[in-house]
């Protein structure tokens, strides 16, 4: 418990030294409120707010700062009115400003930057947890989001939502005036006469790091949509046009070589289309559909190297998953994983053919998908997401030469099902989840390998105190998997259960099971308000049995976890900082024989400059523990301690060239060590373009790495079988590539690269001596060249062009290539740059169209 105590004692010597610096910090104001006026003409978006109607909208002027000067009045002054009509409503806000305001062009949502903005929020819902925001700069450019409140009551955003609203800003010699007009189609809300909604009307002046809002609330309490203003005087308003439809077209073109594959040419043409269905059953629920959804202009996933048991997490990146999926989210307090990962529905075909010389789909057919979301007058959060992808067949030469089709993906239907109750002004939140996955196993490989249904639930809660100061969130949740007994053999022998460990009594692989169930509970208590002091508690527990992969993500299960977080904020600027952040951690993990797994203290400090730099700090200490999933369904081994850290160090992000420097290393048990560099620079030579370079080098030697079993009644030790491991150097390189250039607020280009080199270097093979060891014996028998040298480049271009509201083109280019040589392993720049670009290019050009319509 050493370092327990010195993460306490560093905590309490910054908040003595904070103490010269700390000053009254300001309180929270009254709640604002906004009255809109209906408008008594017809108002035309043009950015001038010359219409007469403007006049007779009372102003709203308190705006105050948050940064720099927080609780101070914003330095320039700001005036906003509010009208509407019996379609849309309307806010007209002028921005004063002694200097010309700055502006930068970027495709729609783009990030903030150094540009000027105004945001307006609105929880149209008054639910206190959910809000719309659109934005809007000197330049015209448009940002939308729907933002709900995460964990530690802070903000988060979906920029997934694009909605169709009009938005003109213009400048001149005192500022610049911003007028935007949102249908009331494009929100939710109740059917009530006379509607209350929540609001937040922000200014960011980007030359002082500026943001000001109407509603303030200090940074010492939690604030977010349950601290806004109010918006009234809305009186017998509707939504307007129920039904949206966006038909699309797709032509695309590959130029691809086919390797072995025997029914490719290089060159093949094709072309589909589809349809996105919107329909607004009621003025707060909604009806989301995709007929054969296509994503080709989403940018393409980053090539990594994964040597470990635990499956790569990638990011949702196609706009109908991301879109409202906050409904969705559940289970932060449990151990569990996620229930819900998206990335399942659409996923690559999971079996393969018997011979190489097949045409396999790169990804599975989404048939349809539907989703449906709102909320009700009492306060219940509902949503639903049903979606059916179809059967993949793969064409594949038998070994005799025969033509065949073998089955690598069933038709499957996928359910996901969520209810959650606010009450309490969003302070108390209750809620169930239920997710279903069903498959048509047509085929006997298909039954052996995956299952015929997986099913999940759970129940969650979670409570603010009055103040909102203390949190208190819980969840349970339990799954059933069921298929046949080769199936479920291979869900508990996979590596988030391995139930063949031979020196684990209470787990074994039953051969006769057709299901398998399981449970996954978590509980936490967090300060997340206070001048300087916040902490958490949080513990969570996942039963062997608990099975979540297939519609969700989970790494492990069988664990038992307690976790201890002390942090300290200092917000009050001094002499050099402006705010910072020390930071604590404690965490330990036990498997159900109560064997520890994993032990981790950490301290970080955070911290930004009163030039606007900033940076982090972090050192953590790994603890000697057991490892039950290296030797990969094999006994324990020891899980070695190690040191590691990093130092993180930004420029002012407000200048035309930004500098981001991330240095981390480790030094650990038996020879442990690892070291790396990133640095990222972003360059905009002009308000049109935005360059960002971000070159990596990591090498890290790991003194055994997991080589493969060979079973031997000779290794009494390790239960009957060698574990082999060998010491490896591994060593990547790569960069990713970000070129943005925006010739209007609508037409945008924006190309991303990655070319990425990675060796792996082995040493002498080894078998495990004992079990809960570290030492190896030379191996004598055959295990092969493990060495390696892996290149790849992937890149997207996409040419946006929205040619009018809601209604966007897309001409697309991806490229990737890759080599793979074994039996090498050490690095060579020269050689493995010119071994990537020859290898011969992947191409697929896309063109797709879509076009809105609102009838």
């Amino acid at each position: 418990m050493r370092i327990t105590g010195l993460i306490i004692a560093i905590a309490l010597s910054a908040a003595s030294v904070s103490a010269a610096q700390t000053a009254g910090t300001p309180g929270r104001q009254a709640r604002p409120e906004v009255k809109a006026a209906r408008a008594t003409g017809p108002i035309h978006i043009d950015g001038r707010l010359d219409e007469a109607s403007w006049a007779t909208a009372e102003p709203a002027t308190g705006f105050t700062q948050v940064d720099p000067e927080e609780g101070m009045p914003v330095s320039e002054a700001t005036e906003a009115r509010i009208l509407y009509d019996n379609e849309a409503l309307y806010i007209g806000v002028r921005l004063h400003d002694r200097q010309r305001p700055s502006q930068r062009l970027g495709r729609r949502d783009m990030d903030l930057m150094d540009s000027d903005w105004l945001g307006v929020v609105i929880d149209s819902y008054h639910d206190h947890r959910t809000a719309f925001s659109m934005d809007l700069n000197p330049a015209g450019v448009q940002r939308d989001a729907v933002k709900s409140m995460g964990p530690g009551g802070q903000e988060q955003d979906d920029l997934s939502w694009d909605a169709v609203w009009e938005a003109r800003a213009t400048v001149d010699e005192g500022g610049w005036t911003a007028e935007y007009r949102i249908p009331f189609s494009q929100l939710r809300f109740g059917n009530a006469p006379d509607q209350t909604w929540g609001i937040q009307l922000e200014r960011v002046i980007g030359r002082r790091r500026e943001y000001a809002v109407l509603a303030f609330t200090p940074k010492s309490e939690p604030g977010g949509i349950p601290t806004f203003g109010h918006l009234v005087g809305l009186q017998n308003i509707a939504a307007g046009q129920r039904l949206e439809v966006l038909p699309y077209g797709v032509a695309r073109s590959e130029r691809v070589d086919p390797g072995s594959n025997p029914f490719r040419t290089d060159s093949e043409f094709s072309g589909s289309g589809g349809v996105d269905l919107l329909y607004r059953v009621t003025n707060d629920f909604a009806v989301n559909a995709s007929i054969n959804p296509d994503f080709g202009q989403v940018e393409a996933d980053p090539a990594v190297v994964n040597l470990t048991v635990y499956e790569t997490f990638f990011e949702e990146k196609r706009p109908f998953f991301i879109e409202g999926s906050e409904i969705f989210d559940f289970g932060r307090n449990t151990s569990g994983g996620r229930l819900f990962y998206t990335r399942r529905i659409g996923r690559s075909p999971q079996l393969r053919p018997p011979t190489n010389a097949a045409d396999v789909p790169e990804v599975t057919t989404i048939l349809g998908a539907a989703k449906v979301s709102g909320k009700t007058a009492s306060g219940w959060s509902l949503g639903v997401i049903e979606a059916v992808t179809g059967r993949e067949n793969a064409r594949y030469l038998t070994s005799s030469g025969n033509k065949d089709l073998f089955a690598v993906e069933p038709l499957s239907n996928y359910l996901v099902a969520r209810a959650r109750k606010d009450s309490n002004q969003g302070r108390t939140s209750v809620g169930g989840i239920v997710t279903a996955v069903n498959r048509d196993l047509a085929t006997e490989p298909l039954r052996d390998a995956l299952r015929s249904s997986a099913y999940t639930g759970g129940v969650d809660f979670r409570a603010e105190t009055s103040s909102r100061a203390w949190v208190f969130q819980g969840s349970a949740a339990f799954s059933r998997v069921a298929g046949s007994p080769k199936s479920m053999v291979r869900v508990q022998r996979a590596g988030n259960h391995f139930f063949q460990r031979p020196d684990a009594d209470y787990l074994n692989v039953d051969e006769e099971a057709t299901s398998m169930s399981g449970y996954s509970i978590g509980a936490s208590v967090a300060r997340q308000g206070g001048t300087h002091w916040r902490g958490d508690l949080a513990v969570a527990a996942t039963s062997p049995t608990f099975e979540a992969n297939d519609l969700g993500y989970q790494n492990r299960t069988d664990r038992r976890d307690i976790a201890v977080g002390l942090s300290y904020v200092e917000n009050t600027p001094g002499s050099f900082l402006r705010n910072y952040t020390i930071k604590s951690t404690l965490r330990f993990e036990h498997n159900y024989n109560w064997e520890r797994i994993l032990g981790i203290g950490g301290l970080q400090f955070n911290f930004r400059t009163l030039n606007f730099w900033g940076g982090a700090i972090a050192v953590t200490r790994f603890f000697r523990a057991n490892d039950d999933r290296n030797t990969r369904g094999g006994p324990l081994m020891e899980r070695p301690a190690k040191t590691t850290g990093f130092i993180h160090v930004g420029s002012d992000s407000r200048k035309k060239v930004s500098v981001f420097t991330t240095i981390d290393g480790g030094k650990g048990d038996y020879g442990f060590w690892a070291g790396g560099v990133e640095v990222t620079t972003i360059i905009r030579p002009s308000e049109r373009w935005n360059l960002q370079i971000g070159p990596s080098f990591s090498k890290e030697s790991n003194p055994a790495q997991y080589v493969g079993t060979v079973a031997s009644a000779d290794a009494a030790n390790t239960y009957g079988a060698y574990y082999l491991f060998a010491p490896i150097t591994q060593q990547t390189l790569a960069m990713e590539t970000r070129l943005d250039v925006t010739f209007t607020p609508k037409l945008s280009f924006e190309l991303y690269a990655q070319p990425f080199i990675s060796s792996g270097d082995y040493g002498g093979v080894g078998a495990l001596d004992a079990a809960k060891g570290f030492t190896f014996a030379p191996w004598t028998g055959q295990t092969g060249n493990p060495d390696f040298n892996y290149r790849s480049l992937r890149s997207t271009a996409v040419l946006r062009w929205e040619y009018r509201p809601g209604s966007t083109l897309y001409v697309a280019w991806q490229q990737a290539r890759s080599d793979f040589a074994a039996g090498t392993g050490d690095f060579d720049f020269g050689r493995d740059r010119r071994a990537l670009f020859r290898a011969k290019p992947d191409n697929v050009f896309v063109i797709k169209a879509s076009y809105w319509i609102s009838p």
